[in-house]
């Protein structure tokens, strides 16, 4: 039999930001700002300034009037409607960042460039509420570029924003995307739904960096993004089907982001970025590598979880905590009869047997957990001292097929593909 070991899937990583902060004295206040972007601080041409593909007013564009915006009604009622939403890093606030929070909700309800706090706040509250806040709502990209004014007591009195001025047009354009996406699984089981929503990302977005990459639009209206869109769209989508999930940032070999899904009361890691892969022909490949995985998979690439927020220009405060994802029953791989905890060859024999009955030239993937256990089926099933895949395969096909197999070492998969 030939063997050879394929280019193992190389996995679309990302760019998420850091925090660039600028500070400049104006007479009794402190004008800060920051800028949550790859690019340059924005420049400003008298009242109009062009941010991300967006044209954005300086002056307060709004009115008082009660309409109708975004979805949401904007009567001021921000905290009986916040108790119906899932919010994972609302939840961990203390009472006055919550405050805070429920007033940031109300003014993207009603967006003005100018936002007076109802109570001065320091810094270390506004920006554990500022960070949860955006982290709860992805429609909130366009906050990630704001100055705050504080006073003489170092007090925080008043935000800015550079509203779009096409906020409006925008998110009806995304809404209307994601409504199509939502009532396409409209009756199917929650599991159902996470995973066509997984999949349509995938088969929907090309990983490439745009104006918009870290939002959600780059995704639903651009069809492009990194890994800050793919995580942010996936989240809206299950927000706006009832799903609780949550958006995450951490490190890989690198700043990263994904995405927290809480099912039934147990939690599990998805990433739709590492997802979209490609071969070593260039050609996109879909996986389950992580999708509804737990820990034990999750954390073999996926390195920390960053739960810290930047307060001022060098300091971090650690406010989040993230729960244990200790069930594998809903991965790829459980769900598809193809997981195996050790390495059982009588167990793994008739998988690929049945497989193999369904379409003899198919792909046929495995997963191994625990990572001793994957390391022995490799040795067992391919080396030449014991080669126990030829065993299985003679069973079908006699003496005439070649084989191919293919070892995924982060996540413990094995992949074969027999061919004439």
């Amino acid at each position: 039999m030939k063997k050879f070991i394929s280019i193992l899937l190389v996995f679309c990583l990302s760019g998420c930001t850091a925090l660039d902060f600028v500070a400049e004295d104006t007479q009794n206040q402190t004008l800060n700002t920051y800028n949550y972007d790859y690019k340059e601080t924005n420049t400003t041409t008298k009242n109009q300034t062009t941010k991300d593909g967006f044209t954005v007013k300086d002056s307060d564009n709004n009115s008082n009037k009660n309409q109708t915006k975004n979805g949401f009604s904007l009567v001021d009622n921000s905290k009986k409607e916040l108790q119906s939403l899932y919010l994972f890093y609302y939840e961990q606030l203390t009472p006055l960042q919550k405050t805070v929070y429920e007033d940031l909700y109300a003014f993207m309800k009603k967006p003005a460039s100018i936002y007076e706090l109802k109570k001065p706040v320091n810094l270390e509250d506004l920006s554990p509420a500022l960070y949860a806040f955006m982290y709860d709502f992805p429609e909130s990209y366009w906050m990630w570029n704001y100055r705050y004014l504080s006073n003489d007591e170092d007090k925080i009195t008043r935000l800015q924003f550079n509203v779009p001025s096409d906020l409006s047009t925008t998110m009806a354009q995304v809404n209307q995307v994601v409504d199509k996406v939502v009532n396409d699984v409209k009756g199917a089981s929650d599991y159902e739904k996470i995973k066509y929503f997984y999949e349509w990302i995938i088969n929907w977005t090309v990983y490439q960096r745009n104006q918009c990459e870290q939002d959600l639009t780059g995704v639903f209206l651009l069809r492009q993004s990194v890994c800050g869109g793919y995580s942010k769209a996936f989240q809206y989508l299950c927000k706006k089907a009832g799903i609780k999930c949550t958006y995450v940032l951490g490190m890989t070999d690198q700043l990263h982001a994904w995405n927290l899904v809480e099912l039934d009361g147990k939690y599990y890691w998805v990433d739709a970025t590492w997802g979209d892969s490609f071969d070593s022909e260039g050609n996109t490949v879909l996986n389950y590598h992580y999708f509804m995985v737990p820990d034990q998979i999750l954390f073999r690439t996926h390195l920390s979880l960053n739960g810290k927020v930047p307060v001022g220009t060098l300091n971090e405060v650690d406010v989040f905590k993230f729960p244990k994802c200790t069930d594998n029953s809903l991965s790829y791989y459980a769900q598809t009869g193809a997981y195996f905890e050790t390495y059982d060859y009588d167990a793994i024999k008739k998988y690929i047997l049945k497989k193999i009955n369904e379409d003899p030239y198919q792909y046929i993937e495995f997963q191994i957990g625990d990572i001793k256990s994957y390391k022995q089926a490799l040795q067992r099933l391919f080396t030449q001292e014991s080669n126990q895949i030829n065993r299985i395969l003679k069973d079908y096909f006699g003496s005439d097929y070649k084989c191919n197999y293919y070892q995924l070492d982060a996540v413990g998969v094995i992949g074969i593909q027999v061919y004439q």
